[in-house]
């Protein structure tokens, strides 16, 4: 695959033609021999990158793609020089249009790309260059499954705790169990002294299974289960038997099981046996999910027995720190981990707990590099030398690659006789929290930098004090330093307001001091020069724990252009007024109710009324409008918020004549979506409309004339073609004539229907299928004399574009049939229907009946159905490719309708034609 042919890779330049003066153009040649170096080299780079790299044009045409793209535009269905999908595009454009990167995620067969659309200078194209990001996505569902892990452990772990009815604790557990595993069935078997099993609880189980007694050589998989203290997958047994041999019969979708010891091998409780009915099978992370939940319901067990042996503390210590979402750990004076939750040695350091106990740090250096094992240690030894605990944020390498910031707690504890006996530690992982502070402190920046950039000054001012801190843009609008403004005290901000305005502002703001309200007040305010500005200044007052008011926080905005800009309105109103008095048309302002606020321009000389008629009410200005228009203009008015709408409508004057009139209106809406009010203008269109309805009477007129000429001269066609036949006697040459004749015949009566209608661009197919039918069977009749015609056409009016080509498809049709379907003298059937698709959501679809509509909208699908009982279409001719005259024409004037024809073979022969009205 070639790069861009005959086009410049992007960011290089063109070649330089000629030389320099002074000598310099051996240089030259060789820069440019350097340069063209480089973009082979370039090109070299991009034709053998891993990644796909593609240049696409703003209008989505795909001219460049790598080896590595191929798979990526395969996967849309595309070619290179074809274009891209849709959304695709739209990515393209819109990284075109803002002049700014875009990025997707991309989907190739099993990969997933991270896709940069870089948009070229010029708008004119975007390349699109990939990252590989598989890796993560599959790392972001893993941890997601180990999210949902901990989330059941902790929830459980809350259960047992909280969960004073062992039932109560069983169920719920169980039913988290499922869920997260996306199983159907689980239950506890107890384990009873003489070896059986007791169902004692489950759900998914049918009622009379529980409470169930196994016998244990019944039990074989729970048996080896707490025989073997590992999970056991039911697969792997005979699963039919492993059900139905306990005497559980009708769980026949089950496909696979997995059940861990409940308890301990020494003092074991029972089975935990989960089933699924899914396709997938247990994987060994379910196992230890499974084993962990078994282990908390042990605790729980065994506590409800009120065992408290030291065992069982330790165990419950033990799944008490696993349920804890956060790393933890906890080491002897020697500096020996003695023990840690799962979190801490899969996180951190990538292993099982099992093995972190009994080793030092030294023994983890490819986990935790030295010179962070030494920190440690140094604060390991500080810890222990004086007590107490100990808080530090520290940057570490996870088990996952990934770096992360952890604030970690330290504590040292003393045994029962009060010596140091070592510390445990907890990590809080606090990226997230970090990444939200660096997130905070960049929106602080791009909020003051935005309030230098709009010309705003916000400030804090510290009412206890009366200190305060500025930020914005301090020097522009003041004049001031930021050093300056600064030391700027509430006081001082009060004196540099306008003496003319300080009395007022002062009050409003002891005033909102007191309600608690927000302040919004404008005045001049000094600058360093002595000059003064007008500021918008918008607060508010905060209060402390004991409802005192303690500080104010505030923004002035600069408004004196604003205040320009009102005393230009106020002298554009004047001008506009002036407008209106010389305009033609009629300005106007109603409410919601439609009500006329004000009317300007020539409202007499349109409406014969005076404006004061209108506006107080005397005359109702709806009461003038046609009833044919009124309708429709107040549903225009109340249209969609904020839309502008025009339309034509009629009206009658004071003396009685009725003027067209054209008027755009604009709907002004609240917030809420509420119409405020409706403003817009009309103007006279009487003289437009009359000239309308003068041409089209003169364009109808004509195209009735065009039609009448069209229909005699094919009339004399089809007279010339008769009269030639007459001068025939071979049959063939005659029946060529014949059919010629009846081609000519179908066109012809086509445009007398024209010339008959009102409607000169379509006509009542009905009407002129039976009169074609009717010529042909006259044609036709020696010897068709038994042939019956069935017709089923409602009243359906087609386009001229569309009746031509179908009228002469029926001709063929219906002429073969005559000719060659029939023996001579034998009884038969035509059967010609034709009736219109529904239509749904801008596609047309077959229904049974073909009758009814599905919406709004214009239907223009129809369905032709041509059958007769002729006997069975020959086999030897092929009707999509024939040899013959009659059905090339069938084919080509289907293909010209953008239309489909089927032809079903049988004691019946029938042709179904599908296509479309262009005339609509």
């Amino acid at each position: 695959m070639k790069l861009w042919r005959d086009n410049q890779i992007p960011g290089t330049k063109s070649k330089a033609k000629g030389t320099a003066l002074g000598g310099r153009g051996d240089n030259i040649n060789v820069d440019i021999r350097k340069s063209e170096a480089g973009i082979e080299w370039m090109e070299e780079f991009l034709l053998n990158s891993p990644t796909p790299v593609l240049k696409i044009e703003k209008e989505g045409v795909i001219t460049y793609s790598n080896e590595a793209g191929k798979p990526l535009i395969e996967e849309w269905g595309s070619i290179p020089g074809g274009k891209v999908p849709l959304n695709i595009q739209k990515i393209v454009r819109k990284a075109a249009f803002r002049r700014k990167s875009e990025f997707l995620e991309l989907k190739a067969g099993e990969k997933t790309y991270l896709a940069t659309f870089v948009p070229s200078a010029d708008g004119k194209y975007t390349v699109l260059h990939t990252s590989d990001i598989n890796s993560s996505k599959k790392m972001e569902r893993k941890l997601s499954l180990i999210d949902g892990y901990y989330e059941a452990f902790i929830r459980v772990a809350e259960l047992s705790l909280i969960c004073t009815d062992l039932q109560t604790l069983l169920d719920k557990s169980f039913n988290l169990i499922i869920s997260t595993l996306d199983a159907k069935y689980c239950k506890i078997l107890k384990l009873l002294n003489d070896g059986n099993f007791l169902v004692e609880a489950g759900v998914g189980w049918k009622p009379e299974d529980t409470g169930k007694v196994i016998k244990r050589e019944e039990a074989s998989v729970a048996g080896y289960t707490v025989l073997s203290k590992k999970p056991i997958n039911i697969e792997d047994l005979d699963k039919k038997g492993s059900i139905e041999r306990m005497g559980l019969y009708g769980y026949s979708e089950i496909t696979h099981g997995i059940s861990v010891l409940v308890g301990s091998l020494e003092k074991p409780y029972g089975v935990l046996a989960v089933h699924s009915t899914r396709k997938e099978k247990f994987t060994k992370e379910d196992a230890c999910f499974l084993k962990g939940i078994a282990s908390m319901l042990s605790l729980a067990l065994e506590r409800n027995k009120v065992e408290s042996t030291l065992l069982d503390k330790v165990l419950f210590l033990e799944t008490l720190v696993d349920t804890i979402p956060a790393p933890v750990f906890y080491k002897d004076r020697e500096g020996i981990y003695r023990g840690c939750n799962d979190l801490f040695a899969k996180m951190i350091l990538g292993i099982p707990k099992e093995k972190v106990a009994g080793c030092s740090i030294d023994e983890f250096l490819e986990k935790i590099p030295q010179e962070l094992g030494n920190v440690y240690k140094r604060t390991d030894r500080q810890l222990l030398q004086r007590g107490g605990s100990l808080i530090y944020e520290s940057r570490i390498m996870c088990s996952d690659g990934l770096l992360r910031q952890f604030l970690i707690n330290k504590a040292a504890y003393r045994n029962l006789n009060g010596d140091m006996e070592g510390l445990v530690g907890v990590m809080l992982d606090i990226t997230g929290q970090k990444r939200t502070e660096g997130s905070l402190l960049k929106s602080e920046e791009r909020y003051r930098l935005a309030a230098e950039q709009t010309g705003q000054l916000i400030y804090e001012f510290d009412l206890r004090n009366g200190y305060g801190e500025w930020a914005g843009a301090v020097k522009e609008l003041t004049g001031y330093t930021y050093n300056e403004m600064q030391n700027f005290s509430y006081y001082d901000w009060l004196e540099h307001i306008h003496p003319d305005e300080r009395r007022r502002v002062q009050q409003e703001f002891k005033k909102c001091w007191n309600t608690g309200e927000k302040f919004n007040e404008e005045f001049r305010f000094r600058r360093k020069d002595g000059s003064y500005f007008s500021v918008e200044n918008k607060g508010v007052y905060l209060k402390d724990e004991e409802g005192l008011v303690c500080k104010a926080l505030g923004v002035m905005k600069d408004i004196t252009e604003l205040k320009l800009s009102s005393e230009k309105l106020k002298e554009s109103e004047e001008m506009y007024r002036s407008f209106l008095q010389n305009f033609k048309g009629i300005a106007f302002k109603l409410d919601r109710n439609f009500t006329p606020l004000f009317m300007e321009g020539a409202v007499e000389e349109i409406t014969g009324y005076t404006e004061k008629d209108l506006i107080s009410g005397r005359i109702n200005f709806f009461n003038l409008l046609d009833p044919e228009d009124f309708s429709n203009c107040r549903k225009k008015m109340s249209a969609a918020p904020n839309s502008i709408m025009e339309y034509d409508y009629r009206f009658r004057r004071k003396d009685g004549t009725v003027r067209w009139v054209h008027e755009l209106i604009h709907n002004i809406c609240n917030e809420k979506g509420e119409t405020e009010f409706i403003q817009g203008y009309a103007y006279d269109i009487t003289q437009k409309k009359k000239a309308e309805e003068t041409l089209a009477k003169a364009e109808a007129i004509g195209m009735r004339e065009i039609h009448h000429r069209i229909k005699n001269n094919l009339q004399i066609v089809s007279s010339l073609l008769s009269l030639q036949a007459d001068k025939f006697k071979d049959r063939d040459v005659i029946e060529a004539f014949r059919e010629s004749e009846n081609r000519v015949a179908s066109m012809s009566i086509i445009h007398e229907e024209l010339h008959k209608s009102e409607d000169t661009t379509s006509i009542d197919f009905a009407a002129y299928l039976r009169k074609l039918t009717s010529e042909l069977l006259y044609s036709y009749r020696i010897g068709n004399e038994k042939v019956h015609l069935f017709l089923d056409v409602d009243h359906t009016f087609l386009g001229i574009d569309t009746a031509v080509p179908l009228g002469i498809i029926i001709n063929e049709l219906f002429s073969n049939s005559l000719k060659y379907a029939f023996s001579r003298g034998a009884d038969g059937e035509i059967s010609i229907s034709l009736c219109r698709l529904p239509e749904i959501s801008g596609s047309f679809i077959e229904s049974s009946s073909c009758i009814g509509t599905a919406g709004p909208g214009i239907q223009t699908g129809f369905k032709l159905v041509y059958s007769d009982s002729g006997g069975c279409f020959p086999e030897n001719i092929d009707f999509y490719n024939p040899d013959t005259l009659g059905l090339q024409l069938v084919n080509a004037l289907v293909e010209q309708l953008d239309g489909t024809v089927e032809i079903e073979k049988g004691d019946q022969t029938r042709f179904t034609i599908r296509f479309e009205d262009k005339g609509f």
